[in-house]
Order: C-alpha cells, then sequence, then structure tokens
C-alpha cells in the first residue's frame, strides 16, 4: 500500500505542474492576442486621431474662432472654403466614415463639401428616435474633454448602423463653455472586418470600451448599455473571473496605447481550460487504475503472506486465555500479547529486586550484627545479593539523620512513611555514590540509622581514615545544601576481616554516642575518640557543691547574667577544657538536671501551672541527647526561673514597703493622739521622733493618708475641744491648753476654721 502511493503522489505532483504550465501558457498565449487586437485597433484608429488633429488645427477654422469675422462680407466664404478643405480631407481618409464640426454660435454644421445647419447636420448623420435633436446639442456642447463615445449613423440609403464617434470640443476661452465640437465617425463594421484576421478561440468576443466602461465596439451581438460597471479596470492590463451571458467566463483586458480606450477579450472558461480539464481527468484515470491494480496486488500478497501470522495467532491463542474475536486486528493481539509477555516478565523482575533488596538488607543487618548463618558461608552469599569486594579492608559508616523538617515540607501529598523513604532512599543513593567513586560501598536501614559497609580498594589505614572523613563531610554537605537533610556521622577503625563488620560497627556505634559530647551534625571517628580515651587525664568531672550551691543560690535571687555564667563555666570546664569522657559526661547531665530539679523545690513555686510548666522543662532536660542540646535547654530554664523569681522579689520588695508604711502612719498617728496636749508638738517634732524630714514625713502621710500632718494634728484638738466644752463647765483658757494650743485665739480660730463657728457660740448651742 506504501509503495501504492508512490504513483498516486507522482501523478498528482505532475497534474498541479503540468496544470501550473497549462495556466501559464494560456495567459501568455491571451496576453498575446489582445496586444494583436490592440494593435489593430490602434492602428484602425490612428487615422481618427490624425484627422482630429488636421481639422482641430485647421487655419480657416482657428480664424473663424478666434478672430471676429462673423457678420463680414468674407464670413460665408470662409465657411465654404473650410467645407473644401474638409473635402479634401476625405478623399485623404478613405477608411473614415464621416465627419463634421459643429459650431454652436451660428447652430451650423461643416461637412466635407457642404456648410448646414445643425438641425439639418443632425438629419442628416444621427437622425434616430433613441437620440433626439437636443440629445445631440448637449452633447456637442457640454464637455471639454476629447472621448470616444457609441453614435448612431444613418447611411445614405437611410440604414442605420452603429458607429464610434470621436469628439473633440472647440473653445477660445477655458473658463467657458465649448463653442462646438470635432466629430469623427468610423463604422464599427470596418473595424471587425480589420479583427477577422485576428485568430481567437471558438466563443471568444471581443469588446472595446471608453474610458465610462460603455462598449464602442464587439464582435458579437450584444447591446449598447454600459458593461463591466463593478468592475475598475484601473491597470494597465489584468484578467478576472466574471458571469457573461449565464456562464462563467475569463476576461481579459489590456489598456490601448494610443488613447484612453480598454480593449477586453471574453472567452468560456471551459473554452479556456480545456486542455487543463482533459489532463485533469486523466490523472484522474491513472489514479483510479493505480488503485485498482494496487488493490489486487496487494490482495495477493496479503493472503500470500497471511499464513505464517494466522499460524503466530494460533500459537498465542492457544497459550492465552485471551482470544481474538472475529474482525479484530491481529498485529494488535499480536502485539497486545508480547506486552502482556513483557510486563509479567518486569513485574516479575521488580518482585525479585523488591525481595532481593529486602534480603539484602537484612543480610547486611545480621553480617554487621554478627549473626550470619553459617550453613551458608559468606562467600557463596554476596554473589545471591549482587554484593562484591575487592579487599579484606573494611569500615562502617553509621548516619543519623538530626533535622528533617525542611525536607519534609518541601514535599508535598505523601504520607509521612513514604516521606521517610524517600529521605532514606536519597541518603543512599548520595552516600554510595560517593563511596563508589574510590571504594565499594553498601547502604543499609538499621535501629532508626543508615550503615553504610565500606571495602577499600587501597589498603592504606592511615589515608583511607582521612579519606573516609572527606568523602562523609562531602556526603554531609551535599544532603544539607541540596536537599536540607542534616546528618550526624559516626566511622570506626579498619578492619581487615568480613568477620570484623560486627566489631566495626559496635565502633561506629560507641562513636554516635559521643554525640553527646561533641554535639549534632558532627563526623565523629571512633579511631580519634579511642586515643583520646588512652590520654584521657581527668577522672571525674567539675561540678563541685559550692558551685552547685551558687547556682541554686542565682537562681534564687533572679541573677540571670551570673547564673548563665556559673553555668557556662561548668560546661566549659568539662568538655572543653578537661574534655570528660562519655559515662562522666552522661553524670553530668544527670547531675545538672538535679540541680534544676533541686533549684524549683527550694523556690517553692505553690501555683499548679507553673509547677506542671517547670516538670516539662525538666522533661525536656532528660529528653536531651547532647550536652550542647541541655546547655541551651538549661539556658533557657536559668533565663525563665530568674525572670520569674526576679519578678516575685520585685513583688516581695512592694509588698513589704506598704507593709512598713502603713505601719509608720499608725505609730504617727499613735504619737498624735498620744501628745496633743503638748503645745510644743508640731511637725518638725514628729520628724525628729522618727528620724525623718519633716517635709518628707508630711508628704508621705498624705499619699498614705489622703490628708496633711499638720490639718490631723489640729483635727485631733479641736475634737478633744469638742469633747471638754460638752462635758466640762470651764473656760476657754482652761481648754485650750488642755488640747496643746498655746492661747485661747488659737484655739477659737482653728475652731471656727473646721467647724464653722467659734468655741463660744458651740458651748451656747450645747
Amino acid at each position: 500500500m506504501a509503495i501504492l502511493l508512490l504513483p498516486i503522489v507522482m501523478g498528482i505532483f505532475v497534474y498541479r505542474e503540468s496544470s501550473a504550465a497549462l495556466e501559464e501558457e494560456i495567459h501568455r498565449a491571451n496576453d498575446a492576442l489582445l496586444k494583436q487586437v490592440r494593435e489593430v485597433i490602434d492602428n484602425e484608429l490612428e487615422s481618427v486621431l490624425r484627422l482630429n488633429t488636421e481639422v482641430t488645427w485647421n487655419t480657416k477654422l482657428q480664424e473663424l474662432m478666434f478672430t471676429n469675422i462673423r457678420g463680414q462680407d468674407s464670413y460665408q466664404y470662409s465657411l465654404y472654403q473650410i467645407a473644401m478643405d474638409f473635402k479634401m480631407y476625405k478623399t485623404f481618409y478613405p477608411q473614415i466614415t464621416d465627419f463634421y464640426v459643429y459650431y454652436s454660435p451660428d447652430d451650423i454644421g461643416l461637412m466635407p463639401g457642404f456648410v448646414r445647419s445643425g438641425k439639418e447636420v443632425y438629419e442628416d448623420v444621427h437622425n434616430n428616435p433613441d437620440f433626439s435633436y437636443n440629445d445631440w446639442q448637449t452633447m456637442m456642447t457640454s464637455s471639454k474633454k476629447p472621448s470616444f463615445v457609441p453614435l448612431v449613423y444613418r447611411g445614405l440609403n437611410g440604414s442605420i448602423h452603429q458607429s464610434i464617434a470621436h469628439i473633440s470640443y472647440l473653445t477660445s476661452d477655458l473658463n467657458t463653455k465649448p463653442e462646438g465640437a470635432v466629430v469623427i465617425l468610423i463604422d464599427d463594421s470596418k473595424l471587425l472586418s480589420a479583427l477577422q484576421n485576428v485568430q481567437l478561440f471558438s466563443g471568444g468576443e471581443v469588446l472595446v470600451l471608453n474610458k465610462e466602461n460603455q462598449i464602442l465596439l464587439s464582435t458579437l451581438e450584444t447591446n449598447q448599455h454600459p458593461v463591466l460597471t463593478n468592475r475598475v479596470l484601473s491597470d494597465d492590463s489584468g484578467f478576472f473571473n466574471e458571469k457573461y451571458k449565464g456562464q462563467d467566463s475569463e476576461f481579459y483586458y489590456i489598456a490601448s496605447k494610443k488613447s484612453d480606450l480598454k480593449i477586453v477579450t471574453i472567452m468560456p472558461s471551459a473554452v479556456v481550460w480545456q486542455k487543463a480539464i482533459y489532463v485533469r481527468w486523466f490523472t484522474y484515470m491513472s489514479i483510479v487504475l493505480s488503485i485498482l491494480g494496487g488493490s489486487l496486488l496487494t490482495f495477493f500478497f496479503l493472503r500470500k503472506n497471511y499464513n505464517p501470522i494466522k499460524q503466530l495467532i494460533h500459537s498465542f491463542a492457544g497459550e492465552s486465555t485471551v482470544r481474538l474475536n472475529e474482525g479484530n486486528n491481529e498485529f494488535q493481539f499480536i502485539q497486545h500479547m508480547i506486552s502482556n509477555t513483557l510486563n509479567e516478565k518486569e513485574e516479575v523482575n521488580f518482585r525479585l529486586k523488591q525481595q532481593n533488596y529486602l534480603l539484602r538488607s537484612n543480610f547486611m543487618t545480621r553480617l554487621l550484627k554478627g549473626r550470619l548463618d553459617n550453613q551458608i558461608p559468606i562467600e557463596d552469599a554476596l554473589p545471591a545479593f549482587e554484593m562484591h569486594f575487592d579487599s579484606d579492608h573494611f569500615a562502617v559508616l553509621l548516619f543519623y539523620v538530626e533535622a528533617n523538617d525542611q525536607f519534609y515540607s518541601s514535599i508535598n501529598g505523601n504520607s509521612e512513611n513514604e516521606k521517610t523513604k524517600l529521605l532514606q532512599f536519597i541518603i543512599a543513593n548520595v552516600v554510595e555514590e560517593i563511596m563508589n567513586a574510590k571504594h565499594i560501598g553498601y547502604m543499609t536501614e538499621i535501629d532508626d540509622m543508615l550503615a553504610c559497609i565500606i571495602n577499600f580498594r587501597d589498603t592504606g589505614q592511615a589515608s583511607n581514615l582521612t579519606e573516609l572523613r572527606q568523602m562523609a563531610s562531602e556526603a554531609q554537605q551535599f544532603l544539607k545544601n541540596k536537599f536540607q537533610i542534616e546528618l550526624t556521622v559516626s566511622i570506626s577503625n579498619i578492619h581487615t576481616s568480613i568477620v570484623d563488620l560486627s566489631i566495626a560497627y559496635k565502633e561506629s556505634i560507641d562513636a554516635m554516642e559521643y554525640k553527646l559530647i561533641m554535639g549534632r551534625k558532627e563526623i565523629i571517628s571512633f579511631h580519634e575518640i579511642q586515643n583520646e580515651a588512652i590520654n584521657e587525664i581527668p577522672q571525674g568531672y567539675y561540678y563541685p557543691l559550692q558551685v552547685e550551691q551558687q547556682l541554686i543560690n542565682f537562681l534564687k535571687i533572679g541573677e540571670y547574667d551570673r547564673a548563665k555564667e556559673t553555668l557556662d563555666n561548668i560546661v566549659d570546664r568539662n568538655l572543653k577544657i578537661n574534655q570528660i569522657s562519655l559515662p562522666l559526661a552522661r553524670c553530668l547531665m544527670f547531675d545538672l538536671v538535679s540541680t534544676m530539679v533541686k533549684a524549683h523545690h527550694e523556690i517553692g513555686d505553690t501555683q499548679e501551672e507553673s509547677s506542671g510548666a517547670s516538670l516539662k522543662e525538666i522533661e525536656k532536660l532528660t529528653a536531651c541527647e547532647t550536652m550542647q542540646d541541655m546547655h541551651e535547654q538549661l539556658t533557657e530554664m536559668l533565663k525563665e526561673v530568674c525572670s520569674n523569681n526576679l519578678a516575685k522579689r520585685k513583688s516581695t520588695l512592694i509588698q513589704n514597703r506598704h507593709q512598713d508604711l502603713q505601719t509608720l502612719i499608725q505609730n504617727i498617728v499613735r504619737f498624735i493622739q498620744e501628745n496633743y496636749q503638748d503645745p510644743d508638738m508640731n511637725i518638725s517634732m514628729i520628724g525628729l521622733r522618727f528620724d525623718m524630714k519633716s517635709t518628707y514625713l508630711s508628704k508621705l502621710f498624705r499619699e498614705q493618708t489622703g490628708e496633711g500632718l499638720l490639718d490631723y494634728m489640729n483635727k485631733v484638738r479641736i475634737v478633744k475641744a469638742k469633747e471638754l466644752i460638752e462635758s466640762q463647765n470651764i473656760t476657754m483658757n482652761e481648754i485650750s491648753s488642755l488640747v496643746g494650743f498655746s492661747d485661747v485665739n488659737a484655739l477659737i480660730r482653728i475652731f471656727k476654721k473646721y467647724e464653722g463657728v467659734t468655741p463660744g457660740k458651740y458651748k451656747d448651742s450645747m
């Protein structure tokens, strides 16, 4: 079928190219024909234009137009001479049917050999019901531009002929209407006889149009009304398609070189494209024959080659539950069966790979923990799990994920379990790729960590440990920068037997525990820790009882800066200066937690909410994995406890001050009430009594009681005076001395100030 398309495509290509060539040839032939017609028309009309020039520039006619000879004796003679000149012109131009000059001022017409009136000229030349005398006069005097127009011509025998008239107008002034016109007539039959030598297509027609698109000449019988009015033939030449006389036609037009006429040829499209239609049908028939012949050959070869496919279908159908229904595509069935087979194979391989990954992880876990099955040698187990080692030098790296919140937040649409698997997958791939660049590395998950078994290709121990640290640092930095995964890495010593991998794993576990001292996100080497343990000098840690009591005291009084300084000193002395061992570090952690418990107990916070918060803080302390974490947590606790205690101290001080002031005021009041009879008692005396300045004492008394100290003393004395006035019949002088006034006038003045009346009037009222 594909080969069958080749002749079809070639046939279509040949048809398109031949159609384009034929179209170009037809346009070229029509253009040549049109130019030939234009040449004939221009030759025939050239005599008209030349005669028009001779008549217009005739000296006698010019004299008639531009000199005032009318009314003179020579006027009629001049007209006769002009008519004789016209008669001579006619002998020179035999192809001209007739011509005349109409002079409107005198309504005369000058014809070859005759001088007639305008009416006579009209009747001799144009008399026609469709073209009246008034129409003729209007045409003679209404325009100035020369033009070709269709006009009816009356022959000598009275017969009517169609003619082409060239009219040019005579005027003596450019701003006035024409004074006459030169009319030259040529019978269209003469032009048609000249066109007989031009070979046209069968059924073709030639039209000569003036600039108003009026038909001046037609090779076929047609009307005299304008055609092609919907077309503006503005170009010098061109072609277009249009309905003409009820059938599709091809219009070709060209402008005359010597006038404003346009020559148009009209040919039926069926005639023009006859050869192209023949080529088209020939191409169609060849395509149909190609399809029929190719289909027969295709059917023959399909039957010949179908038997192997049929046998293959039966083979597949016998091994599968899927059946080929009638009308189905056999190739699709074969493709479906092959796809099913490949999918099943891929699924089996995937399951085997999954099982192999789980089995290998289990094998590596048992290998690291020293729990291998002795019945199967390690050398036989390694190929089964696609593992191989190049040397007998091994090491183990442990990776502990410290921070994964940023990584989890960047993954959307997955469960926590899936995110954890993805995180482990990324770490395993990155570490294996970095380790396998120089050595052999296998990763597995074990006890919430990832372990990597390293087999060295280069067995130099000193350089290999340094290299391991560099590769671990590279993996650590890459995972942090690329995926926001932060790791703590521990490295074991190098061992010279695969059996010692369990020892290496224990060493890396021990090194990972030193995270308590060294902190998170570090690379901890068991070799370095081992050397430090050998050279370890301190047998204990720095945290004496007086320092602990000092820290508790600072917490009690809220001295955060001094408490923090003490805590920082404890941590620095134990971790940076003395570098205590891991067991001692654990003891120090528990000791510090104990200190915080003691501090909370001695502070004696009775509020249930605060006690619960304190217990939560202590729980956070016990959950810390490193000394650095505990240091940070303790610092936060110190700050919070000191802040609370400081606030409590300030509150206690305010309460104590308020109580002291209340006691002072009560003492002052008691002193005044006990000594109001003393005339020397005043604010200064009270200030000396309580060892305070009188002004400050008076201000303090006013703040606490709301009234001045002097006012209070006077009120006490007035109250006592009122009691004496009411109870005893004594004089005012005696009363003033008994209540502490120096004279009776002072009593009267102050009594009236507070009571509004004098003591005497108060006594009278009583």
